[in-house]
């Protein structure tokens, strides 16, 4: 990763992105990702204007914590003749992050209050049988299949590259088919998650969450990483707040430039 600077030692905004070794296919935006901190919205403006910060001329992504920065980002794509998608996501981060410590993951407490149903009960007899381990690089086609970001060449790439060299989790089968997933991005995102149909409304994801941010928490005692759910994903941001993650008070807003059109 790169990280720049309108000025030094004084800055006001702060941009990072892949190396541009890194950055040299022009459609594949899921690597093109541009992330964006600023304490003046006038000054990030002059920057992306004034400078080759940004290469306009690709697919890419900006991601920001930062929602007001939208006229700014909207306008100077608009100048370019560039249509931009925008998301908006709830973000979870580690407690520690928020300036709160917590010893354990919050759980309901009517969960554990409430003795376990028979169904609760078979499905833990269930989920015994599966075992984690890491996604293989062999497995990065069914992830990329199953991605709700899939669409090309470009994608598949990202997905086995993530798998290549950064933290990964699935849960097994008995017969080692991977039945859930989620893998780290570069940003140090839990994305790509995923549970095959079959295996969907059993908990399985929330306990594979658990188990993945426990093994961080474990091997890197401050690591940063965090969760990124839509709005209307209740069933994400519930496995995140018992995996111990909490929801930040900032939305993650994300730009997309994603076809290769001119506005009209």
């Amino acid at each position: 990763m790169e990280v720049l600077v309108d000025s030094w030692p004084d800055f006001k905004t702060v941009i990072s992105k892949p190396q541009s070794m890194e950055m040299v296919d022009d459609t594949d935006f899921y690597t093109n990702t541009y992330n964006i901190f600023t304490k003046d919205p006038e000054n990030l403006r002059m920057m992306l204007e004034n400078s080759n910060v940004i290469n306009w001329n690709q697919l890419m992504m900006l991601e920001s914590l930062q929602q007001y920065l939208d006229p700014v980002i909207m306008s100077i794509a608009k100048s370019k003749g560039l249509e931009l998608e925008k998301q908006k996501r709830l973000l979870f981060v580690r407690d520690i992050h928020l300036g709160v410590y917590e010893s354990s993951p919050k759980v309901n407490s009517e969960e554990n209050s409430a003795p376990p149903t028979r169904s609760q009960l078979a499905a833990r007899d269930e989920q015994s049988e599966f075992q984690c381990s890491p996604v293989s690089d062999a497995e990065a086609e069914l992830v990329n299949a199953f991605w709700i970001n899939t669409g090309h060449e470009a994608s598949l790439k990202f997905t086995r590259q993530r798998i290549q060299h950064l933290p990964s989790l699935c849960m097994r089968d008995p017969g080692g088919r991977p039945i859930s997933w989620c893998i780290m991005d570069q940003n140090s995102e839990i994305r790509m998650a995923y549970t095959l149909p079959e295996y969907q409304c059993r908990g399985l994801f929330t306990r594979l969450l658990v188990h993945f941010t426990t093994l961080l928490r474990l091997q890197w005692v401050d690591f940063p990483f965090y969760l990124i759910t839509a709005q209307q994903n209740v069933q994400a941001q519930r496995a995140a707040s018992k995996a111990g993650l909490l929801k930040a008070p900032n939305e993650c807003v994300r730009w997309i430039y994603r076809q290769q059109r001119r506005a009209t």
